[in-house]
């Protein structure tokens, strides 16, 4: 069996690197080289071996020009660039961004896995980008397969909801073998956004907002490296039987079993010394949110460092639950990290490079992973 030559796009973000350490560590049989994409610079800060030769490369992938350089003689491609959804306001308006970092990004870069014959790809989509506001429980892969009439996550939904439509077109036309991998909330060592946003909303509030009562904002998570090992899996299923995966789509979660995004966010931020303020209720809660909306489009900068309407909506408003059945049947894929000790592995990583940062220590720790259940 010939090697792969594998590119992952995106590569300086945490998702990527914990790919690359789930390929270092269980891929040596099947890859020979990795190509490290990503317009920002690479720093490793995980601890894994260097048995595969990483390659970096440091670009826009809209440029078709450096793309093209980069991608020839890839045989797999992961593709996890993608612009996150924006949960605060800022002074930043992220949605020429949304378009051009989800949609025009893989738009150039199927054309020009087609252009140069490249046969595999992995799609990382977002497991609420084709939903529709509101509740949704225990959905499966076949409920939403077409556009709804409105985005949970708004523009940043329907960006990400038009870049697997390009995937998934591709896959039809026979140009390209794809798995497209729909994950929940992705957390893990190193991850930034999410506990960014939380501190931003923490500073704003005078400390952890608690709202009663835990019949909503639940939510299904997933660890990196469980979702590093998906992506290996799906690569292995393309390459042995690629007529028989082209074009699926699968949700990705650890467990099917919802947890209150405050009740996960909570550990972050008492390790960087915020404490829980007196609890309110839903109602006065997506009032305040009403209200910072309402600055926002009268372009005041009071707004800024406040969950948006929609984010608060997603986070603390509505229950979002999905079937884990395909992932497990289709791929035969039991987690290979447990949730419940990743979650502490994370945090604790956390505590200890937020440490390292305030007192303004250059190097950040590096720990090991989780052991593997």
């Amino acid at each position: 069996m010939s090697l792969e030559v594998v590119a992952i796009t995106g590569s300086s973000g945490f998702l990527a690197q914990h790919l690359i350490a789930y390929l270092q560590n269980n891929a040596t049989d099947m890859i020979k080289e990795i190509r490290a994409i990503d317009r920002k610079p690479f720093k490793k800060f995980l601890d894994y071996p260097l048995k595969i030769p990483i390659r970096h490369y440091e670009f826009d992938i809209c440029n078709k020009l450096e793309l093209e350089y980069a991608l020839s003689s890839c045989t797999t491609i992961f593709h996890c660039a993608a612009k996150p959804f924006e949960f605060v306001y800022s002074e930043e308006n992220p949605i020429d961004q949304y378009w051009h970092d989800n949609v025009n990004a893989t738009e150039t870069l199927v054309d020009t896995m087609q252009s140069f014959h490249i046969p595999r790809l992995i799609f990382l989509g977002d497991a609420y980008s084709m939903l529709a506001s509101g509740d949704n429980y225990g959905l499966s892969e076949y409920m939403h397969e077409s556009m709804p009439n409105n985005f949970m996550l708004g523009i940043y939904g329907e960006s990400k909801a038009r870049a697997e439509f390009v995937i998934r077109k591709a896959t039809q036309t026979g140009s390209i073998n794809a798995m497209i991998l729909r994950p929940t909330f992705i957390f893990g060592e190193g991850e930034t956004h999410l506990v960014s946003m939380a501190e931003k909303v923490c500073s704003k509030n005078g400390g952890i907002p608690v709202i009663d009562g835990d019949d909503r904002g639940n939510h299904q998570f997933i660890y990196a490296g469980n979702m590093a090992a998906i992506m290996e899996k799906s690569m292995r299923c393309l390459k042995r039987d690629a007529a028989y995966y082209n074009g699926e789509i699968i949700f990705c979660t650890d467990q099917t079993i919802c947890t209150p995004f405050k009740n996960f966010i909570k550990p972050y931020m008492e390790a960087i010394g915020f404490e829980a303020c007196n609890s309110v209720s839903y109602l006065r809660s997506w009032l305040s949110a009403v209200y910072n909306s309402a600055l926002a489009k009268i372009g005041s900068k009071q707004c800024f460092g406040h969950l948006t309407l929609n984010a608060h909506r997603f986070l603390n408003g509505w229950t979002v639950g999905f079937s884990n059945r395909k992932l497990r049947l289709l791929l035969d894929f039991v987690p290979p990290f447990e949730q419940d000790e990743a979650m502490k592995q994370s945090i604790e990583w956390f505590k200890t490079n937020e440490a390292a940062k305030r007192t303004q220590t250059s190097t950040a720790t590096t720990v090991k992973r989780p052991k593997m259940g």
